[in-house]
This record gives structure tokens, sequence and C-alpha cells, in this order.
């Protein structure tokens, strides 16, 4: 599959989960007509931290693994030296794909699916032009939304170290292809009413103030996360072109 029939892929997903997820969101909101007054927001401590890994000189380690299915868990190891040298080794944990690695370092980008081959300029300046840094998901647009509510947990004992923690309550999303009638509408309800209630949960280092976890969790099961992100930043990340 050539790079830019997966940007054409992933743009119509992206559109895709958009209109199911307003759907979802305003089903949602229908649910927690009741619900008690939010807590103070905290958003703009998560967003700093997010902005200062994004800024920083700091070379960084990512480890990725969500839970896709019972069948499938998608994992990524990713590791970025400031200002444009970056490596990602991904496993999408699907059958018929296997592990594909990506190195880019300024304006050249490689990738090894079946031997290692280097990208026309032009795809590497259409998915890398954009300066908000080498790390998309630590876009400001992106590491948090803007409507996003987290709670202060203030210091918080996780696998033996202390942290400074935020909770946000995700919004419960159910997906649906067709129009619903006032039943289907109903059931909906009802299954978004039992499905249990997810956070996300971050971790901030307490002497850099960043990020160290972010976590997708039901309540007390941070141990057992639908979702984790761990950050660690070693000094000896040392990124260079592949040997073909």
């Amino acid at each position: 599959m050539m790079v830019l029939d997966v940007i054409d892929d992933a743009g119509a997903a992206a559109r895709r989960h958009r209109a199911v997820r307003t759907l979802a969101v305003a089903a949602f909101s229908l649910l927690c007509a009741g619900c008690t007054e939010a807590p103070m927001n905290c958003r703009d401590e998560v967003a700093a931290a997010f902005e200062r890994l994004r800024t920083s000189s700091r070379p960084y380690r990512k480890e990725v693994g969500i839970i896709v299915s019972e069948q499938q868990t998608y994992r990524q190891i990713a590791e970025y030296v400031p200002p444009d040298r970056m490596r990602e080794i991904t496993t999408i944990g699907a059958a018929g794909f296997g592990t594909v690695e990506l190195i880019r370092i300024g304006a050249r980008a490689w990738s090894n699916e079946a031997g290692w081959r280097e990208w026309e300029p032009e795809i590497t300046q259409l998915i890398y032009a954009d300066s908000k840094g080498m790390d998309v998901s630590v876009w400001p647009d992106r590491a948090v939304a803007e409507n996003t509510v987290f709670e202060c947990l203030g210091r918080v004992d996780f696998q033996g170290t202390t942290y400074i923690g935020y909770r946000a309550r995700l919004d419960k999303v159910t997906t649906t292809d067709n129009p619903l009638s006032v039943a289907e509408w109903q059931r909906m309800l009802k299954e978004l009413r039992q499905m249990p209630q997810e956070w996300r949960t971050v971790f901030l280092d307490e002497q850099s103030a960043l990020p160290a976890h972010d976590l997708i969790a039901e309540e007390n099961k941070l141990d057992n996360p639908r979702s984790k992100v761990r950050y660690t930043y070693p000094g000896d990340i040392q990124i260079e072109p592949p040997v073909q």
C-alpha cells in the first residue's frame, strides 16, 4: 500500500469517526443531564506539560500499547531527538500486518516494510512540513482538546513512584452506520448507560513537570489500562540513517 493511500484512508476514517462521535457525544450529553457539577478544571496544567514536551530540547522515548480488541493490540516505540530526528517502530497487531520501522532525519525519511526505502521528498514534505513538531500526538490541538475537563489529583503513587496526577472523564462512544428508529435510539442509550466509565489519567514527573504516563482505563483499573503511553527521557538516544 502506498503512503498516499494510507493518507486518503486515514482522512476517510477520520470523517467517519467525527460523524459517529457527534452522535455518541449527543447521546452522552443526554445521559449526563443530571450529573453533578464538574470539579475545578486543571486542563491548562496538563496542556502546559505537553507543550513543554513539544518545545523541549530533551530527547525522549514514547512506548504505546492500545488494546483494540481481544485479538488485536497495537504497539509502538517511538524516539525523538530534537529538532528533527525521529524513529518509530510500529506493530499493528493484526493478521497480515508486520512490524514497520520509520526513520526521519530533517527533510529525509525512510521506512522498512520489506527492506529500507527512502521516501520521495514531496511525501516527506507533505507529512512533516508542519512546524508544530515531530510528534503529532503532542501538538497543541491533539494532546489535550479544548473542551476537556481535567481534575487535579495532587500527588499520586503509581507503580512505586510519586507523580502529579490529573484525570478526565471520557465520553462513552458507540457506533452506528444507519439512521436510528426511536426504539433503536432508546436501546443505544441503555447500552451507553451500561458501558463502564473510562477515564484518561495523566501523570507528570514531579521534578520536570513533563509527562510520564498517559492512561485510559476504567475506574480503579490503572494497572490494566485499555491504552497506555509511557514517556521516558534517556540521554543516549541516537538516530542515524538506515544502512541500505
